[in-house]
């Protein structure tokens, strides 16, 4: 885990917006683009307020609980701008999955191109405050400025500092088991959009690693040999299981590791994405995507 330290708070009520009156998420990035606009930092209001508005489901992290981070690095901000938002209704939030993701609190961080470690610190310390338990409940509870800045859970909020590959990982969602029908694990990784899963036994520890190459490589012949007429192809094809087809020899990391080992992995080894484990037992995955897209925003 990452190193924390409780030196200055989080949010303070001057960052913390009134109510938001949009209906649309769209609506929401604008109004807290617009209170945003107004705190230090913020050197050119009306490229800001272009910039946030372009922001779409890749530029948001989905907290849980009804949270969402949308962030960006900016030239138009001279230093980490953090502020925070509430809706009096749920608001449906566009995800690159498609699926249905609604809340009611919005914070947004904005830094500059060349503050890395600050935009980053900054990210993982909002996710982590806002993924504690009962913190979500609190804040909409609390509803005004004042109040909100006042809770413990916010005004005593750590500062994430040193990350680890946990604070950035994708969790662990979707499970692939060596006797799974290779068809349905293909329609698991399309809809997720993942390039490769780790395969678990019931103990979650990883046995394997099945990729599209490896579905690629199993299924090309057998439809070749399908619409050439060969007989007892179909059964064939759909008779195959993943432990047919997975890689056995597999490279993990711990969820100790920092998130420069990770990227060294990822990028010199070629390994995309990379499982984590903690206790032996599967938890995540790092991707060279997540590293860039959630992380350095390149």
């Amino acid at each position: 885990m990452a190193d924390t330290t409780t030196a200055a708070p989080l949010l303070t009520e001057s960052q913390i917006a009134p109510r938001l009156e949009a209906t649309a998420y769209a609506e929401a990035l604008d109004e807290l683009a617009a209170f945003a606009a107004r705190q230090p930092g913020v050197k050119d209001g009306e490229r800001f307020l272009r910039q946030v508005s372009s922001l779409g489901a890749e530029d948001t992290i989905a907290v849980g609980g009804g949270a969402f981070l949308p962030h960006l690095r900016s030239d138009a901000v001279d230093r980490v701008v953090v502020v925070l938002g509430m809706t009096e209704r749920p608001l449906r939030v566009p995800n690159e999955t498609g699926e249905d993701s609604r809340g009611r609190i919005f914070a947004l961080v904005a830094a500059p191109p060349e503050a890395v470690g600050a935009y980053l610190e900054a990210v993982a310390s909002l996710t982590a405050m806002l993924r504690q338990e009962g913190v979500v409940d609190a804040i909409l509870g609390a509803a005004e400025p004042a109040a909100v800045a006042r809770l413990p859970e916010v005004r005593e909020a750590p500062r994430v500092q040193k990350l680890s590959v946990i604070d950035v990982m994708e969790p662990a969602s979707q499970r692939v088991y060596p006797d799974m029908e290779l068809r349905e694990v293909a329609r698991i990784m399309t809809r997720g959009g993942y390039t490769a899963l780790p395969v678990v036994n019931k103990n979650d520890e990883i046995v394997g690693m099945i990729s599209e190459k490896d579905l690629i490589r199993d299924f090309l012949p057998g439809y070749i040999r399908l619409f050439e007429g060969a007989e007892g192809a179909r059964v064939e094809a759909e008779s195959r299981r993943v432990r047919d087809v997975m890689s056995r020899a597999v490279l993990c990391l711990p969820t100790e590791a920092g998130i420069s080992e990770a990227a060294s992995i990822i990028v010199n080894k070629n390994v995309d994405p990379l499982p984590l484990t903690s206790e032996g037992k599967w938890v995540g995955l790092i991707s060279r995507r997540s590293l860039i897209r959630k992380l350095l925003q390149f």
